[in-house]
């Protein structure tokens, strides 16, 4: 899940690349221990369902901010 403190930092497609990793790694916990567990450590009890829903979350949010720049590159590539 993203951190607000850490949003303007870094390039918009290496923050990509990092919410989709986190994408791989929460749908590899679901295909081990299955949709509803969750870490015995979180005090929430958040399900690997509910967090794959906000790392996909995180993505599409990353996604809009990288179409901006990729539209913006494309206006001043001439």
């Amino acid at each position: 899940m993203s951190n607000p403190k850490y949003e303007n930092i870094g390039a918009p497609l290496t923050k990509l690349i990092e919410e989709c990793a986190e994408v791989i790694q929460i749908a590899c916990k679901i295909d081990r221990f299955g949709w509803f567990s969750y870490h015995p450590d979180d005090k929430n009890k958040l399900t690997n369902m509910e967090l794959l829903k906000l790392e996909m979350e995180d993505v599409f949010n990353t996604y809009q901010k990288l179409e901006k720049l990729m539209k913006e590159l494309i206006k001043n590539k001439d």
